[in-house]
């Protein structure tokens, strides 16, 4: 699972908190959380404290990256794409983001794991759209980072072999 890495800009980061958000008001849910294949967390709206995000964000994580171990022993290339654990008074819900990335949803029992399930596809299209613009503007960041250290040091070498010894 790795999109590669991927820098997040302010503006990637507040779309991705709003469309949480959205997704957390329709859904009923306690808590959405978008994290890396690693658990670090990239938005996390919800009832939950910064403590249990976290540790909640790190054990979906983990129990994601099991399930590519058992993709394997029955055969599928790839891992599952989602994951579903029900409880009787709450719930949780990670799908996979990319080959990268793990949106989570833990909800009550009131709300419809059905329409959970399709409000969760419905925001990954929409973050993985986030990240594919986040890491086209990263890769477009490195070629221009890379042309101006090439040019510079083509630069310094001009106006070395110009003005030699007057350093």
């Amino acid at each position: 699972m790795t999109e590669g890495r991927v820098s997040f800009g302010e503006e990637h980061l507040t779309r991705i908190e709003e469309c949480l958000g959205n997704l957390l008001s329709k859904s009923k849910g306690v808590a959405v959380l978008f994290a890396n294949a690693e658990g670090q967390p990239f938005g996390q709206v919800g009832r939950l404290t910064d403590k249990d995000r976290m540790a909640l964000s790190t054990l979906a994580a983990g129990s994601f990256a099991a399930t590519v171990a058992m993709a394997k022993l029955l055969g599928q290339a790839g891992a599952f794409e989602q994951l579903f654990f029900e409880g009787r008074e709450h719930s949780v819900y990670t799908s996979a983001v990319g080959d990268g990335f793990l949106l989570t949803i833990a909800f009550g029992s009131s709300a419809k794991p059905g329409l959970v399930r399709l409000l969760a596809q419905e925001a990954t299209k929409e973050l993985l759209d986030i990240v594919h613009e986040a890491r086209d503007r990263a890769m477009e960041q490195s070629v221009e980072d890379l042309i101006d250290a090439e040019f510079g040091e083509s630069l310094a070498g001009e106006l070395d072999a110009l003005f030699p010894g007057e350093t």
